[in-house]
C-alpha cells in the first residue's frame, strides 16, 4: 500500500521579513521531518526542466543544504525580496515526496504556506507518525493551522465549507479543545508546550484517511461541521 498524504500548514515569524537564514534553518528543520516521517534519510533535489537535470541539482544531503542550492537561493531571495518560493522534491520516478515553501506574500512578509507532500510504501508509517509530524511542526512554528489530506479531499470539494479550512484526516489548531465538545473524532491529541497547551490535534480517522472513502468523508464532514459550531473553522481569508 503506498501512503500519499499532502500536510499544509500556515506560519509567522517574528514581526519583519523573514532573513534567509532563517528560511534556511526552517528548510532544513522541514527536511529532517519529512525525512523521519518516510523513514529514509533521503536526498532531495531542485526541480528542472527534465529528471536528468534535476538529479544534476542535489538540495539537502544530509538534512543540510548543498552549497550551489545556498547561493542559488540566496541570489533569488534578494532579487525578488520580500518573496521566496522554492521547492525540492526526493527524485523518485514512480512516486515522489516533496516539499513546498511559499513566503507570497507583500503585506504580510513573515508569513509563509507549506505544503509537505509525502509518499511512501513504509508500512511502519500510521496515524501515529502524523501525529508526532503534527507535534513537532506546531512546536517549531507558530501555525495558524496544519492539516493533512489525501485522496483529493480537499481538491474535489469532499469538505462541507469550501471557504473554510478543512479537517480532512487530522487538523491542529492554536486552540484548546476538550474531547467531550467532538464525541465525533476518532481522537483528540492536546500539543503541550510546557505547562501550558498551546493548541490541538483533532483526528478523523484511526486508519490511513482516504479522501474517496464514503465513510472517510463522512467522518471528516461531522467534524468540521462541530467545530465551525464551535467556531474554531475559520474562513481561508482570515487566517
Amino acid at each position: 500500500m503506498t501512503i500519499d498524504v499532502s500536510v499544509n500548514f500556515s506560519f509567522q515569524t517574528g514581526l519583519g521579513d523573514i532573513a534567509f537564514t532563517k528560511i534556511v534553518e526552517q528548510f532544513s528543520f522541514l527536511v529532517l521531518q519529512s525525512n523521519d516521517l518516510l523513514g529514509e534519510n533521503y536526498e532531495w533535489f531542485e526541480p528542472g526542466h527534465s529528471k536528468k537535470q534535476a538529479l544534476s541539482q542535489m538540495a539537502f544531503e544530509n538534512n543540510k543544504i548543498s552549497e550551489s542550492t545556498l547561493l542559488k537561493w540566496e541570489k533569488r531571495y534578494k532579487k525578488d525580496s520580500p518573496l521566496f518560493v522554492e521547492s525540492v522534491w526526493d527524485g523518485k520516478s514512480d512516486y515522489s515526496s516533496s516539499i513546498n515553501y511559499r513566503k507570497m506574500f507583500f503585506d504580510q512578509v513573515n508569513r509563509v504556506d507549506v505544503e509537505l507532500h509525502l509518499v511512501s510504501k513504509n508500512k511502519n508509517i500510521n496515524v501515529e507518525s502524523f501525529i508526532a509530524l503534527f507535534s513537532r511542526i506546531a512546536f517549531y512554528f507558530k501555525c495558524a493551522y496544519i492539516n493533512a489530506d489525501s485522496g483529493g479531499y480537499r481538491f474535489f470539494d469532499n469538505n462541507v465549507f469550501p471557504d473554510r479550512l478543512s479537517v480532512g484526516w487530522m487538523i491542529y489548531i492554536p486552540h484548546v479543545v476538550l474531547p467531550r465538545l467532538i464525541p465525533e473524532a476518532a481522537r483528540i491529541v492536546p500539543v503541550v508546550d510546557g505547562e501550558k497547551q498551546k493548541g490541538t490535534i483533532v483526528v478523523s480517522t484511526e486508519d490511513i484517511f482516504d479522501g474517496k472513502n464514503k465513510d472517510h468523508v463522512g467522518k471528516a464532514n461531522d467534524i468540521e461541521i462541530k467545530l465551525l459550531d464551535l467556531g474554531l473553522l475559520p474562513l481561508m481569508t482570515e487566517l
